[in-house]
């Protein structure tokens, strides 16, 4: 066990890094910021200046390796635009994400996960051509166009909830609706299809013939056995919503990490555009290091792979 989290934290701190390098790389290509921090009567003399200030006159990778240096210590620098620390904004726009999209996969795994089972040991029937047919549907319609949809009839035409924004619990249904629909397809299909592998095994035809209840067979030893593979694409799907809340946050007018992204690129932000990633990197790595554990916890013949 403990071979394999320091396999996975290796792991993590390469994605990490690599999805530093590649931002870094990217940001640099999108033009020069100081053409928008600046009036556009702004001189030569005042733009070079500008840019030794922010260090852009510097090498290319003079700039990265000090970069790098900086956020090894927490630091990622200074917006250009807002006069304060990267990691400051980025801590007041981050648990703002956090709740719409820890509402979103609770919603998404209290409805996918049930639908899921009860499909795969019903198959063929009525519920499971439905969980089939709205998953496919789920998976084929854009994230934005379905808040879009949810805006226009629940809270344009039948006025239920508000339309953008931050506040109550109101203000929450509609974003965290269309991130759990975001979700909902593949944790559906994917625990039908687990259920089925695992249906025909010799142990659960042995716990119905000890005349254990068929509830128990199901949500004990049928859930038990098939989740495996329905934790590891949680750890994926959490990437994911960070992933869908840009659009999401922007339809809405959420004020999470992922309007903040958008914003950032638009102004090119580097420090900014640069933190987004970087935070977003190390929660992805995070959560895969504690969906491997729990893989293991959840199904002992696991532990000593």
């Amino acid at each position: 066990m403990i071979r394999l989290v320091g396999k996975q934290v290796v792991l993590g701190l390469i994605v990490v890094l690599s999805a530093i390098t590649l931002t870094f790389a990217l940001v640099r290509f999108s033009g020069d910021p100081t053409s928008l921090i600046l009036p556009q009567d702004a001189t030569v003399e005042q733009r070079e200046a500008l840019r030794h200030t922010l260090g852009l006159d510097q090498p290319v990778l003079m700039q990265y390796l000090r970069y790098l240096a900086g956020a090894l210590h927490g630091d990622f620098g200074d917006s250009y635009f807002d006069g304060d620390s990267v990691t400051a904004i980025i801590m007041r726009q981050l648990p703002n994400t956090v709740e719409l999209a820890g509402a979103s996969l609770l919603v998404a795994v209290a409805l996918a996960i049930p639908l899921g089972v009860l499909a795969a040991v019903w198959q063929g029937g009525v519920l499971d051509r439905a969980v089939q047919v709205i998953s496919v549907i789920g998976a084929s319609t854009p994230s934005f166009w379905m808040g879009l949809l949810l805006l226009q009839i629940f809270a344009v035409e039948l006025e239920w909830f508000p339309t953008y924004g931050i506040g109550g619990l109101a203000n929450l249904v509609l974003p965290a609706t269309t991130l759990a629909l975001y979700v909902f397809p593949r944790l559906a299909r994917l625990t039908r299809s687990s259920m089925l592998d695992v249906l025909p095994a010799g142990f659960i035809t042995a716990a119905r013939a000890k005349g254990m209840p068929e509830r128990r067979v199901i949500w004990r030893v049928l859930l038990r056995n098939g989740i495996v593979p329905v934790i590891a694409l949680l750890a994926l799907e959490i990437g994911a919503l960070f992933g869908g809340a840009v659009l999401t946050e922007t339809v809405f007018s959420w004020p999470g990490i992922g309007q903040l992204a958008i914003t950032s690129i638009q102004r090119r932000d580097f420090p900014l555009v640069q933190g987004v990633v970087a935070y977003v990197a190390v929660i992805f790595s995070v959560i895969t290091v504690l969906a491997e554990i729990a893989v293991r916890l959840v199904n002992p013949r696991l532990r000593h792979q």
